[in-house]
């Protein structure tokens, strides 16, 4: 019997989970906000979903860079990744903070919400995913 390769590695079962979950959020998010206030609140609602799964997957590809670098390193650069992620934010809900065009509340509970599930289905990624235990080999 040969060795057989996989490609249920960490950082693709959390890709795919945050993908499917950002589409999920960025569906129920909007018909949600139509729901509760109407069409201006559901475009906001819309933004802010989107705008919470383009910072996780961004960070998520910043993870990919950062496990293939030192292995010493992937814990602390993963905690400067997600500290980093919620930040930039916080940074974006500050700055679109007051716009005509926006309905805030939306906006930031859909963002919020988003994140939440972003990150659970990173988790549910993470937890389907093979892992080597010992990387390159023993020493």
């Amino acid at each position: 019997m040969t060795a057989m390769r996989t490609t249920r590695e960490p950082i693709t079962g959390m890709l795919r989970g945050v993908v499917l979950a950002g589409v999920a959020g960025c569906v129920a998010a909007p018909v949600i906000g139509w729901l509760a206030a109407g069409e201006r609140a559901a475009w906001s609602a819309l933004a802010g979903a989107a705008t919470a799964a383009a910072i996780m997957l961004v960070g998520l590809l910043a993870m990919r860079v950062i496990i293939e670098g030192d292995a010493r390193l992937s814990l602390p650069g993963a905690l400067v990744v997600y500290v980093g992620q919620l930040m930039l934010l916080v940074v974006v809900l500050v700055a679109l903070r007051g716009q005509p065009w926006l309905v805030g509340e939306a906006f930031t509970a859909a963002a919020i919400l988003q994140t939440v599930v972003l990150q659970a289905g990173q988790i549910a990624g993470y937890a389907r995913a093979r892992h080597e235990i010992y990387p390159g080999g023993v020493r």
